[in-house]
């Protein structure tokens, strides 16, 4: 999941030689009231690679879009990503990069519960990949790292 915290007006941003580079199943959140929150920098169609070696200059179609509809349909990247928020999260509140005060805090992991609200628009709208979500439960994985009723992962010293 790709959520914007008001920092860049973009949120998604991609430069690639390589006419064959692919993104789908994501989660975006858009900064509101931005001109273009996605970027598509890629060799012109039917130009399979376009690398900037020695004494070439890469031949790039730089895209702006407003919308994931937009960009999504513009370039066939992206057609089963959607639109998420912060309240797909049971408490993640949002971090505002124009807020000052509180963008530079240290925060305690312990005070955040990233796993998934149930019915929320990221529970199953990923792709299965093998030996990366197996065992996932629904019809598809869930997007973001924890799957919605999976056991919270234990990381580091264990009892």
């Amino acid at each position: 999941m790709i959520l914007g915290e008001n920092a860049l007006p973009a949120i998604f941003s991609v430069t690639t030689f390589t006419e064959y580079t692919s993104s789908d199943y994501n989660g975006f959140r858009p900064n509101p009231g931005v001109a273009a929150s996605f970027r598509w920098s890629a060799p012109r169609r039917g130009v399979v690679a376009d690398y900037n070696g020695p004494g070439r200059t890469a031949e790039l179609e730089a895209r702006e879009f407003a919308t994931l509809e937009e960009y999504s349909a513009a370039t066939g990247q992206d057609r089963n990503s959607v639109l998420v928020d912060y309240d797909v999260f049971l408490n993640v509140p949002m971090l505002d990069a124009r807020d000052a005060e509180t963008v530079q805090e240290i925060y305690e992991a312990a005070d955040f519960d990233f796993r998934l609200r149930p019915g929320s628009g990221a529970v199953d709208r990923g792709t299965p990949l093998a030996q990366v979500t197996d065992g996932f439960s629904g019809r598809a994985p869930d997007l973001g790292a924890l799957e919605l009723g999976a056991p919270y992962p234990v990381y580091g010293p264990r009892p």
